[in-house]
């Protein structure tokens, strides 16, 4: 009875602490995709007020659109949850770049 209870207290506290990676994997997630969000913004303000300082035909009969974004469209749908990685699929993989372009130099120079 005592070793039962042993194995259930041992599966909890695996799973509390699978939760617990989980939970912090999702938050480095989210902060960088606050930094993503914050560097897009700089990005699109300077962008914008490069635009404004030059003259060019057209500049003064440019409209901005209207663009209603629906906040329900943002979230993600819970049924299309990711897959859950097995530990043995949690290695990452190594991507190495295709060797058959061997011409990248033209690339590089332009």
């Amino acid at each position: 009875s005592s070793k039962e209870q042993q194995a259930g207290i041992e599966q909890i506290n695996d799973a509390v602490t699978e939760l617990d990676q989980q939970t912090q994997e999702n938050a480095s997630v989210a902060t960088h995709t606050q930094e993503v969000a914050v560097q897009t913004q700089h990005i699109a303000l300077a962008i914008v007020k490069n635009a404004d300082e030059k003259r060019f035909i057209g500049k003064d009969d440019v409209k901005a659109k209207h663009i209603h974004i629906n906040p329900n469209d943002t979230k993600k749908d819970s049924s299309k949850a990711l897959p859950n990685k097995s530990k043995k699929d949690s290695k990452e993989k190594q991507i190495t770049p295709s060797k058959e372009n061997k011409d990248d130099a033209e690339w590089e120079s332009f």
